[in-house]
């Protein structure tokens, strides 16, 4: 038993339009919804569905209205729910805000030092398989790329990294580079800078 994760380049905080170095994020192997989860806890626990619906409605209903009077909640070595805030105008002097302007962002969520701990003790991690068809496509030729790019191009005005890397089944940091070759080869111009660079072909 194991998780998958993947490694992604890191956002061009400073705009520079460099390379960034990548980081390593985690990939879902899809999403258990709480009725599978339920059977999933009957069965280890051998706690009768019905029950465990009950107490499971029962949590969210107590855990909305503690929050909701102003308290933060701990449940057990899971760890503690927060509401979190948001003040709908910015202001500068506490006299100009009424509590109409403030409302709930969201919920804050800090794990647990235990379950961390027996969470991270547990995880087995290894790198997402590639599928075929990202196998197939990563084995593509420099030239089958380009004529990819050049149909690309013919529909549409510029492309973007993350266009490249899906037409290509590059990887983000591969497409940098071959977008960059083309630039230095005279085929391709590029516009704007950080997450906003497209590439255009060359007048």
């Amino acid at each position: 038993m194991s998780a998958y994760y993947d490694l992604f380049e890191k956002p061009d905080v400073r705009q520079t339009g460099e390379q960034q170095p990548l980081y390593a994020r985690f990939i879902p192997k899809g999403t258990i919804e709480q009725k599978e989860f339920l059977d999933r806890v009957h069965l280890f626990t051998g706690i009768s569905r019905s029950m465990l619906e009950g107490a499971m409605a029962a949590f969210m209903d107590e855990l909305r209205d503690c929050l909701a009077d102003g308290w933060t909640v701990e449940l057990g070595e899971l760890g503690y729910f927060t509401p979190s805030l948001s003040c709908r105008r910015e202001v500068m002097d506490k006299k100009e805000l009424r509590a109409a302007s403030v409302s709930l962002r969201g919920l804050n969520f800090r794990l647990g030092k235990a379950f961390y701990r027996a969470l991270d003790k547990k995880m087995q991690l290894e790198r997402r398989p590639q599928s075929k068809k990202d196998e197939s496509q990563s084995a593509l030729s420099q030239e089958q790329r380009f004529q990819l790019l050049e149909t690309y191009l013919e529909q549409y005005p510029c492309i973007n990294r993350a266009q490249y890397s899906r037409l290509t089944g590059r990887s983000v940091r591969q497409a940098v580079n071959d977008l960059n070759r083309l630039i230095e080869d005279g085929v391709l111009m590029r516009h704007g800078e950080g997450k906003s660079v497209v590439y255009a072909k060359k007048k």
